[in-house]
């Protein structure tokens, strides 16, 4: 098989979820439009090509100019723009090794202060890179990748990144610094198949065999970053079947992929013994841990909705924890009883809920946080969803009166998960916030909230979008009902997943299978 060039052949199945999570980072800013960036690369996505003419002319000068032995010339023309990506092919066809190493420099350079742009610019330089066969670049995209951080299109640049060869041997090798790197990296490509990331970087990457590796050479202990990835091969094993419908009728293809699931089917039942017997083990492990394996260790046992309130609670209680929003992620699907109690004192302690209620409601939040770092109220806000009781329900119709919409949606979207104990407060409060708040996000939220509770009118606007002729606000509708939880909508969701529309049928599948996980942790 020939190499996948992620950037430019790209399966149409992501597009949708790509332009919703590129406007969702652009949510308040002052236009709402895509960039010309963003644009150029969408296009891209969706099979555009490049201007040939324009990469021959510029490989052109870029050959002259090496071989003339201008390098640091070269380098000072590239620069961000809708240019860049031409310049990056120009240089990946040229193919010498002076252009393999501009290529490699600029990953360490911070081409604009837009984070979406840069994320751009990166992609297509591990596209460019890859296409290059440069094993020894690797190094390169597994630090840009770690200082880079959980960046919007993060998948997309560690798509490429695990489809390079060599990338096996840092996965031996998980307790050294790029190792380490290289197993975020598989993550994040592995948690990209449910979000855009087409199911040939499966194959490409041979996924499976990657995952062999690290069950391999897995270290002694209990590793979070490892039960994050046994997770997701999970997770991975139940979407197999429409993830290789997405190949379309070819059947070489169809194999290969199929050959990579394997592999992982025969690990399953060592990955659930492994997984089963972490909860208990990070957790003790937790409280005696350093401040960055404190924050592996909480987004491990997120993952796996451990009941973990024993080890999470006393670091809650730590002036300003820098990972209060990791903890709480945890708390939310712990069952003890404290919790609640525990949380809604926080916020009584430090927060002015009734003053900051009884000013006038804005329509988008303050360009800094209105509440100070001492309490993660936010985050409080949504743990809370899972610890229904009378003063929690009265803390959150509180809460969805807040003057800022960051924690009108926060509390608003933590209502609707049981039955309301004053029924008539929820659903006055509910109903007018989804048809008078100041904050469309905050509307949809209260919306969504009615139709967990069955609301009529809700559950028919939700239906009338499924059926809407417009594919994009489809695609939405599906991804909300998924993100919201909205069980009642099942059946509809179940008729989409069998669609004659190819990209409708997969977004469906896939908000089914995250429902269905949704709903064995939380019962």
């Amino acid at each position: 098989m020939q190499t996948m060039t992620i950037l430019i052949v790209f399966c149409l199945i992501l597009v949708p979820a790509l332009i919703l999570l590129v406007r969702r980072q652009r949510r308040y800013a002052a236009r709402e439009e895509l960039s010309p960036i963003s644009r150029q690369h969408i296009e891209l996505f969706q099979g555009g090509q490049l201007n040939e003419a324009a990469v021959e002319s510029t490989k052109a000068r870029f050959r002259d100019m090496l071989e003339r032995g201008e390098v640091a010339a070269v380098e000072a023309s590239m620069r961000a723009g809708m240019h860049f990506v031409v310049q990056v092919r120009a240089l990946a066809e040229l193919g010498t090794e002076d252009a393999g190493r501009i290529l490699e420099r600029q990953l360490a350079r911070r081409l604009t202060d837009d984070q979406i742009e840069q994320s751009w610019y990166w992609i297509d330089l591990a596209n460019g890179l890859r296409s290059l066969n440069r094993a020894q670049s690797l190094p390169h995209l597994l630090r840009t990748a770690d200082q880079a951080g959980e960046v919007p299109l993060s998948q997309f640049f560690a798509a490429e990144t695990v489809c390079f060869l060599g990338f096996n041997g840092y996965v031996r090798q998980p307790d050294t610094p790029l190792g380490r790197s290289a197993l975020k990296v598989l993550l994040r490509a592995m948690q990209g198949l449910r979000s855009g990331v087409p199911a040939v970087v499966v194959t490409e990457a041979r996924i499976g065999e990657l995952v062999e590796t690290l069950w391999d050479n897995r270290p002694e202990r209990i590793d979070p970053l490892a039960v994050r990835i046994f997770r997701e091969s999970l997770r991975l094993l139940n979407r197999s079947e429409h993830l290789g419908e997405s190949h379309g009728g070819d059947p070489a293809e169809r194999e290969a992929f199929d050959w990579q699931i394997s592999r992982l089917g025969a690990l399953e039942p060592s990955l659930e013994d492994y997984l089963s017997d972490s909860p208990e083990t990070l957790s003790r492990h937790l409280p005696r841990s350093s401040l960055s394996e404190q924050r592996e260790i909480l987004l491990a046992l997120a993952e796996l909705r451990a009941n973990a309130a024993e080890a999470v609670l006393p670091l809650l209680s730590i002036n300003r924890y820098p990972h209060a929003d990791a903890a709480l992620d945890v708390l939310m699907w712990s069952r003890d009883q404290r919790i609640g109690p525990t949380l809604r004192e926080m916020v009584l302690q430090k927060v002015p809920m009734v003053r900051r209620a009884q000013s006038r409601p804005r329509a988008y939040p303050p360009r800094r946080p209105s509440v100070g770092p001492d309490v993660p109220y936010r985050s409080i806000l949504q743990a809370l969803r899972n610890h229904g009781s009378s003063p929690t329900e009265a803390m959150l119709l509180l809460a969805a009166r807040d003057w800022d919409p960051t924690y009108r949606l926060a509390a608003v979207s933590s209502l609707g998960w049981w039955e309301p104990l004053q029924r008539n407060d929820v659903l006055v409060t509910l109903h007018e916030t989804s048809q008078r708040d100041a904050n469309p996000e905050v509307r949809q939220a209260a919306r969504a909230a009615l139709a967990r509770l069955g609301e009529l009118k809700a559950l028919t606007w939700y239906r009338h979008r499924l059926t809407n002729e417009n594919a994009q606000i489809v695609y939405e509708a599906i991804q909300s009902i998924a993100n919201e939880g909205l069980t009642l909508l099942w059946p509809d969701l179940d008729k989409l997943a069998d669609a004659d529309d190819a990209d409708v049928a997969h977004h469906a599948r896939e908000a089914l299978e995250r429902m269905g996980e949704d709903l064995d942790q939380r019962w």
